[in-house]
């Protein structure tokens, strides 16, 4: 039977929203500690300071952690994007988005951490920002100076234009993609744990061979 013209109702929603989800907030570890992070209030802006002492002394916190602690690889765009875009782990110098981890704090508990996280203070000053899609392709205000654009894959043309001289009537169209909006029930969380030389990881996401590339490439 077609479904063409028909509702198609989804199957595995009712175990999903009762009893037969599995969740990482399902998966407890004991001694797990718990990761907040300080995220960017601006969408374009250099990093002037960073001032952790407080969130260092709160009750159940382990580590706080910027950029300047880690020794990480930046994390590279998806093969087809320009890989001179790589995105530090955490900002480092300049933020790029609002809501780009800045700093990390770790603790006993998950409110210990969020409560750690309040109490850090980053500093930014201002940098003019692109918010709209065509303003982004002037290149006026350019996110990564040393790339020289904002373009970070261009699809190719037909090597010779096409001519419409011929045609009685011509149509000329601007179509801008629509934004997507997840909103999934368990939103991005992940737990890992090292067994010996083997680390879990369970994570809440779309791909599992992508995370695995990713910690591999992180740890080598």
């Amino acid at each position: 039977m077609s479904i063409l013209g028909n509702r198609v109702v989804r199957r595995e929603d009712p175990a999903l929203l009762t009893v037969g989800g599995t969740y990482v907030e399902d998966v407890v570890r004991e001694g797990t500690a718990h990761v907040a992070f300080v995220r960017s209030t601006m969408a374009h802006a250099r990093i002037t300071s960073i001032d952790t002492s407080e969130a260092e002394a709160a009750p159940g916190v382990l580590a706080v952690v910027s950029a300047a602690d880690l020794d990480l690889p930046p994390m590279l765009p998806i093969a087809f994007i320009d890989q001179r875009m790589a995105r530090p782990i955490l900002a480092d110098g300049v933020v790029r988005f609002v809501g780009e981890p800045v700093v990390a704090v770790v603790a006993e508990t998950r409110g210990q951490a969020v409560d750690a996280a309040e109490l850090v203070v980053v500093e930014l000053d201002p940098l003019p920002a692109v918010v709209d899609m065509a303003e982004a392709l002037t290149d006026e205000v350019v996110l990564h100076p040393e790339v020289g654009t904002n373009v970070a894959l261009a699809v190719p043309g037909l090597p010779e234009p096409l001519s419409f001289e011929g045609c009685d009537v011509v149509v000329t169209t601007t179509t801008a993609n629509q934004r997507l909006a997840p909103a999934p029930i368990e939103p991005r969380r992940v737990l890992a744990w090292w067994d010996g030389d083997h680390l879990t990881v369970e994570i809440a996401c779309q791909g599992a061979h992508p995370i695995q590339a990713s910690y591999c490439e992180v740890y080598g």
